[in-house]
This record gives C-alpha cells, sequence and structure tokens, in this order.
C-alpha cells in the first residue's frame, strides 16, 4: 500500500513538472511581444485597417487569450469591429518543436458596425485595396513575425455577436442582428471538409426611413451538416433544418458552384401556422387583419447547369383554411397549387365567406420567363358586402388634408406577362345593390388592362359596360363605356356614390363614354374627357343641398321634394367641367337647366323654372321674385341662375334673360299698337293677319335691332 501511495506521488510529481515545464516552455516562447506582433500584423495585413489589442494570456489549457480586440474604420479612431475576447486555441505537440497550430477559434461578444453610404459604397469597401493602414514606409522585404503558424480550425464558436447595420439614406435606415454559433470543421482529405453545428440568428429590430418598425424581434435556430468538395466546387447539404419563428423548415441536396453552376434541392415545409408567423408581415396587413390556418409546401428546385438556363420547380403548396380576417369580414381559402417546371395550377380553389361560395380555377404557364395566366372565378352566391369591409365615413376622412409634398404619377408600369379570363357569378351583393346572372371578360395584354364585356341584371333592368386601362404611359390612361337600363338611381347612388344616398330617385337610362388619364386629382380633373345621356322617369330629387335651396328660394319649400315625371338631359366633360342641359317635369313644375358643374364641385348653372298655375299664388307671395315672373298659357315663369358649390348653393333671378325677354315683350306690344293705328289697315284674322303681323314685327326688330 505504501508502494502504491509512494508510486502514485512519484508519478503526480513527475506530471506536475512536466506541466509546469511545458507551461514555462510555451510562455516563454508565446511572449505577449511575439503573439501581439503575429495578431496586429496578420489582421492588419489581411483587413488592411489598424487594429489594437488589450491584455493577451497565455495558457496551456485555454489557449491564447486576446482581450478587447479592435479593427478600427477608416479614418483610424472609430471602431469597425471589437470582441470582448478573442480566443485561440492550439495544439501542443506542433508547439514544441517550435510551430503553432490553431485548431479552435472562439469570438465572445463581437460587435460589427457596418454602413452604406448615399454612393453605394461601404465602410469596408477599402479593405480591398492593396498596402493597408500602419503599412506605411514598410519594405516589400521586411520580415512581418518571426512566430510561424499554421491555420488548422476544426471549431468556430460565435458567442453574443451583435451586428448592426446602418444605411442613412436607404429605405431600410437600420437593422440589427444578434448571432450565436458553434461550427465544427473536419477535412476528410486534402480536397474536402464537412461541417456541421448549429447557429442562431436574430434580426432584433429593423427601422424604416419613416421611423416605423415594420415588425418586432424574428427569431431562427438552425441545425446543419454540409459537405463541400473544393477540387470539384460542390456543395452537399445533408441536412440543413431550421426553425423560423415557429415555422419548420427542412432543405436537403446540391449545390454546384463553378462556372456551369448546378442546384438540385428539395424545401420542405410542413404545416406553417400563418397565425405565428403574423408579426412578422404585421406592418404590411391592413390595420386590424389578422392571419390564420395552415400551408404545407413541398418543392423541388433542380437546374442541371448554368448552361441549360432553365430553372426546373416541381412541388405542391396545400391551403388548409388559410385566412385574412378584418373586423367581421373572414374570408377562407383552401385548396392546393400543383407546381410544375412549365406551368402551376390552382385544383380545387374555393374561397369560403358567410354565404359566399367561389371556385377559382387557372393556371399559369411559362412563370419564371413570361407568365401566361388565366383565372376564371364562378359562384353560384358571392356576397360582396361579407367579404370587403364596408366604407364609412369618418370626420377625419371629411376634413380635406393639405398636401406637403409634390406626388408624382406613378409609371408607366411594364408587366412581361398576359393574363385572361372569365367571371360568372349567379348572384352578388355588393353595397346592398343584387345583381344576378353577372358575368365579365377581362384580358391583360401588352401592359393593357382591358374589361372586354360586363353585364348583370338588377330586379328592375340591366347594364353593360367595357372599360380599358394602359399602363404603358405615366399616370395611365383609361376609357369607360357605359349602357344602363331601367335601374334604379337609388341602388346606382347607395352602391357606388354614398354622398348622394336617399337623394336621386327614379328609373334611369344612360349611355356614357368617359376617358382620362392620370391618378392625382389635379390630374384626373385637367385631362377627364366624356359624354352621355340619360333619361329618369318616376323618381324625385330630395334631401339634396340644390334642389331643397331652390325650392326655398321659389317659396315651394312645403313641396319637401322635387318630384320628376320625366328628367332628360345631356352632357360633355371638357377641362375640369361638366357641361349640362337637362329637362325635369312634372305635373306643377317644370326645369329647364343648362350650364357647367365643375369637378371641384362649383356651379354655375341657368334655370328656366316655370310653375304652375296651381302652385303660382305662392310665388307671388314671394315680393323678391314676384316682380320678374311672366305668364304664358296658365303658368309662371322665372329665369334664375345657381352658383356657388353643390354643398353651399347660391341662387338669383338671371337678370340677363330678364333683360332679353323684356325687349322681346316690348317689342311685340309694339307691333300690336301700330297694326290697330296704322290708317287703312283693318285687323284681320287667320293666316293673312298672322302675315301682316309677322312684317311689322320683322319691321320692329330691324328697328331695334334685335
Amino acid at each position: 500500500m505504501k508502494k502504491t501511495v509512494k508510486v502514485l506521488i512519484i508519478t503526480l510529481s513527475v506530471l506536475a513538472i512536466v506541466f509546469a515545464g511545458i507551461s514555462l516552455f510555451v510562455k516563454s516562447y508565446l511572449t505577449d511581444e511575439r503573439v501581439r506582433s503575429f495578431v496586429t500584423e496578420a489582421a492588419e495585413k489581411s483587413l488592411n485597417r489598424k487594429v489594437s489589442l488589450g491584455l493577451i494570456k497565455v495558457s496551456l489549457l485555454k489557449g491564447i487569450v486576446v482581450r478587447d480586440f479592435e479593427v478600427k474604420e477608416e479614418n483610424g479612431e472609430d471602431v469597425f469591429i471589437k470582441t470582448k475576447d478573442f480566443i485561440l486555441k492550439y495544439q501542443l505537440l506542433p508547439l514544441l518543436s517550435r510551430r503553432l497550430v490553431i485548431d479552435e477559434l472562439s469570438i465572445i461578444d463581437p460587435e460589427v458596425h457596418i454602413k452604406k453610404y448615399p454612393d453605394g459604397s461601404f465602410n469596408f469597401s477599402d479593405m480591398a485595396r492593396a498596402g493597408g493602414a500602419g503599412q506605411e514606409g514598410k519594405k516589400p522585404e521586411e520580415k512581418t513575425s518571426s512566430l510561424p503558424v499554421a491555420l488548422a480550425v476544426k471549431a468556430v464558436s460565435i458567442k453574443n455577436a451583435v451586428l448592426d447595420y446602418y444605411e442613412p439614406a436607404g429605405d431600410i435606415k437600420n437593422v440589427k442582428l444578434s448571432i450565436n454559433a458553434a461550427l465544427d470543421i473536419k477535412g476528410l482529405s486534402r480536397e474536402a471538409l464537412a461541417s456541421e453545428g448549429k447557429f442562431k440568428i436574430n434580426i432584433l429590430e429593423v427601422s424604416l426611413k419613416d421611423g416605423r418598425q415594420p415588425f418586432g424581434e424574428i427569431r431562427t435556430e438552425t441545425v446543419y451538416d454540409i459537405e463541400v468538395d473544393l477540387a470539384s466546387k460542390k456543395l452537399d447539404i445533408n441536412s440543413f433544418e431550421a426553425d423560423i419563428m415557429g415555422v419548420p423548415l427542412s432543405l436537403k441536396g446540391t449545390v454546384a458552384y463553378d462556372e456551369e453552376a448546378a442546384v438540385q434541392l428539395n424545401i420542405k415545409a410542413p404545416e406553417i401556422a400563418l397565425s405565428t408567423i403574423e408579426g412578422i408581415f404585421a406592418e404590411f396587413l391592413p390595420k386590424g387583419m389578422s392571419l390564420g390556418g395552415y400551408l404545407s409546401l413541398d418543392l423541388d428546385i433542380n437546374r442541371p447547369d448554368s448552361k441549360e438556363g432553365r430553372l426546373n420547380l416541381t412541388g405542391r403548396l396545400e391551403m388548409n383554411k388559410v385566412s385574412l380576417s378584418q373586423d367581421d369580414i373572414h374570408p377562407v381559402l383552401n385548396g392546393s397549387v400543383i407546381i410544375k417546371p412549365d406551368s402551376i395550377k390552382l385544383e380545387g380553389v374555393k374561397l369560403l365567406s358567410g354565404s359566399s361560395t367561389v371556385d377559382i380555377a387557372g393556371r399559369i404557364r411559362d412563370y419564371l420567363e413570361y407568365p401566361d395566366i388565366r383565372i376564371d372565378i364562378k359562384s353560384d352566391m358571392l356576397n360582396l358586402d361579407e367579404l370587403i369591409p364596408g366604407a364609412t365615413e369618418t370626420e377625419e376622412a371629411k376634413t380635406p388634408v393639405q398636401a406637403t409634398t409634390v406626388r408624382e404619377e406613378p409609371g408607366p408600369v411594364k408587366l412581361k406577362l398576359t393574363a385572361r379570363g372569365d367571371i360568372d357569378i349567379k348572384k352578388t351583393v355588393y353595397r346592398g345593390l343584387s345583381i344576378t346572372n353577372f358575368s365579365g371578360r377581362y384580358e391583360l395584354k401588352d401592359n393593357i388592362f382591358r374589361i372586354i364585356k360586363m353585364r348583370g341584371d338588377t330586379l328592375s333592368g340591366n347594364f353593360t359596360a367595357s372599360s380599358s386601362l394602359d399602363l404603358n404611359r405615366k399616370g395611365t390612361r383609361y376609357r369607360i363605356n357605359a349602357d344602363i337600363r331601367g335601374i334604379k338611381l337609388e341602388d346606382i347612388t347607395k352602391a357606388f356614390a354614398p354622398k348622394a344616398k336617399d337623394k336621386l330617385y327614379g328609373t334611369v337610362i344612360a349611355k356614357a363614354e368617359i376617358s382620362g388619364s392620370g391618378t392625382i386629382k389635379e390630374n384626373i380633373q385637367r385631362n377627364l374627357k366624356g359624354s352621355g345621356q340619360f333619361s329618369i322617369a318616376d323618381g324625385a330629387i330630395k334631401n339634396d343641398e340644390v334642389g331643397r335651396g331652390l325650392l326655398m328660394f321659389l317659396g315651394l319649400q312645403e313641396l319637401k321634394e322635387i318630384e320628376i315625371q320625366k328628367a332628360d338631359g345631356r352632357f360633355t366633360i371638357a377641362g375640369g367641367i361638366i357641361n349640362l342641359t337637362s329637362l325635369i317635369t312634372n305635373k306643377d313644375l317644370i326645369l329647364d337647366a343648362s350650364g357647367a358643374i365643375g369637378l371641384d364641385e362649383t356651379l354655375d348653372i341657368g334655370i328656366n323654372a316655370r310653375i304652375s298655375e296651381r302652385l303660382a299664388p305662392r310665388l307671388v307671395s314671394q315680393s323678391a321674385i314676384s316682380g320678374f315672373l311672366s305668364e304664358e298659357k296658365g303658368w309662371s315663369s322665372i329665369p334664375l341662375r345657381v352658383t356657388g358649390t353643390l354643398s353651399k348653393p347660391s341662387y338669383s333671378v338671371d337678370t340677363r334673360t330678364i333683360g332679353k325677354k323684356a325687349v322681346e315683350k316690348f317689342r311685340k306690344k309694339v307691333a300690336d299698337e301700330l297694326l290697330k293705328i296704322l290708317p287703312g289697315r283693318k285687323e284681320e284674322s287667320g293666316e293673312a293677319g298672322e302675315k301682316e303681323k309677322g312684317s311689322l314685327d320683322g319691321l320692329i326688330k330691324g328697328i331695334f335691332g334685335k
């Protein structure tokens, strides 16, 4: 027993002496000056930057620990890269023969600051230039470090790294990432190596130019196993398993990276829960919208080599109750997208929302080069009110927004694709307007979008329309032809002109052709042109500022509304002005109007109002206008002028028209008196009398010059 203890003590003592001796040798060989010279010169030569080091510690077990390692910016003062600890682990046996073989590298708490300047360069662009900071005046043959070093790194670890990207003039102003990695590297041969490990990359912050942060922290974790053949320039991905915000993603395959690059990969993402990644897209979704349901992807990517030049995709995307919910709107998509090398096909795709069921069928050919799209929509019942949130005008929306910047027209748009399809809906509802037998055909070709023909029936009538939108020019050019027959005016205004809701009633027949260009209000008003005609029967004008103000001015406010037995009119649009002529009639009131309505809602309209004998006494009681009345066959008439705006109209008697009528009345009276007093003239009746009167009337016109 004593002998055993003695042997053990001697063995430990020898080992301690050997360890102490080796440690002494290591420290005497790897001196502070020698290590500092090696690290500094190697870094400055490769990075072309000034490098500073803090404390250096050499340990037999821990290796070489470099504290406060910093790489400066080009100006030599600001920090480009810095680490808390930079650890180089070496092999012991080579060191005994005075060779430093580094096989492990650890970086603790590194920070990397990347900047992009307005000219497109980066704060590391100068690193590509020859020479380097701190190298001035050094002769080419001058030795750098007497320390023979070989790099045979088998393991790399990065802990708590932070990468900060800053681009003051960019749309994405700032991005901050954190990185943790543990990577193992081993040589399979002199020309091949393998690596496996795991890393975590978290996007901590993204700031846009306008100060917005489009999404919060995005967490990713990846485990991989790859092999690289340096001779054949080929990368084999044995496994690549990633988790992105709870979404699993796997990748396998081969990538050749020589001159004739080739790819053969398989990507799988089973059961992606859209609710888990909603935060990533929150900034880009309409306010209040949420995502739901699941997506599954299985995709093969294959390109034999770059000479063939074609990337072949084969796979399947499954949609399982995919939803984009907002307020009380909950549309759901189910179905499959079949991906083939030459086409994408929609299979069994259905849109469900409340009482609506829509079948969406189609395909996309040549989708990687010049997509040719065919999408058809078919439904027995499509309630758009269940799919499109109602637009309610808030007080804020009513307040005009003052423009602070000069906007530019978008475009022109050059889309390298064609699209077409048919729409067939047996019944649809939009803002209460029920349309049956709705059908249409659309086409996008040569960057011109056309609705070739669209038609539908309502409870009282039908409509047809065609239109085109030319995307080839800045601001676009558009044209619309519409034909409406027998549709209720109140239904049209309720659905398409909410401001006129509950104001206009009647059955309308109309034709119109409108054209123009521009998307900015000022350009729309300047470029809009068109013409049309309309007829309204069995209607009324109610609760309208212009109609109500007219009745009040005439003293007929007790009527509450302007009844329309029949109304006919024509209009033209040019230069921001709608020139309108119309005739509205009922049993007690005839309004013959002509004039201009500005697209900025200004008014300049002349109205000849004719009032029946039944209503005339009410006008006479209005002393302000009774003196301007003229009588004809039991009707009283008065010319009016409407100015102001649609929301605040102003009314007055049209004195210009009054003057013309007064001259006409005086001329006729003079002619009658002359017929009575001229000698040898007897009053005649019939055709002869009219001829005589006509000749005198012509004489009076000549005298008065009118």
